[in-house]
């Protein structure tokens, strides 16, 4: 009997208590380069929740090459952006996409959708003037 392990891992059962973006990347940027900082959460806010919508969308089709390649995609943007918890939902659901497990890829949508909300409220706010 040949098994080979899947490359998929678990999900975190212990509480993430790391922030939605990471504080020393966020605080820097406030300082060194507000308005680049601002437009990239413009950017963010515009352009991902159509991201998210269509790894929903490709989740719902059972299309795991799509969903690989958003989950990879977004992935990508939170790592740039210092949003590391965002990222790390990312990772898990792109392998669930590599092994064809359908349950673990409905499974770890959840608590990708969960921290995009995360990232936009932590958004809202640091634009917001106080």
């Amino acid at each position: 009997m040949n098994s080979t392990p899947p490359t998929s891992r678990p999900g975190k059962t212990a509480p993430d208590d790391r922030p939605a973006i990471n504080t020393e990347w966020l605080a820097h940027m406030l300082e060194a380069k507000p308005d680049f900082l601002k437009r990239l959460f413009e950017v963010f806010m515009n352009e991902e929740p159509v991201r998210l919508a269509a790894l929903v969308a490709a989740v719902v089709m059972s299309d795991v090459e799509q969903v690989r390649y958003l989950a990879h995609s977004l992935k990508g943007a939170a790592a740039t952006m210092g949003m590391e918890r965002l990222r790390d939902a990312c990772r898990e659901l792109e392998f669930a996409a590599k092994d064809g497990d359908s349950a673990a890829i409905s499974a770890r949508l959840l608590p990708v959708t969960q921290e995009m909300e995360s990232v936009f409220a932590l958004m809202r706010r640091v634009m917001t003037p106080v």
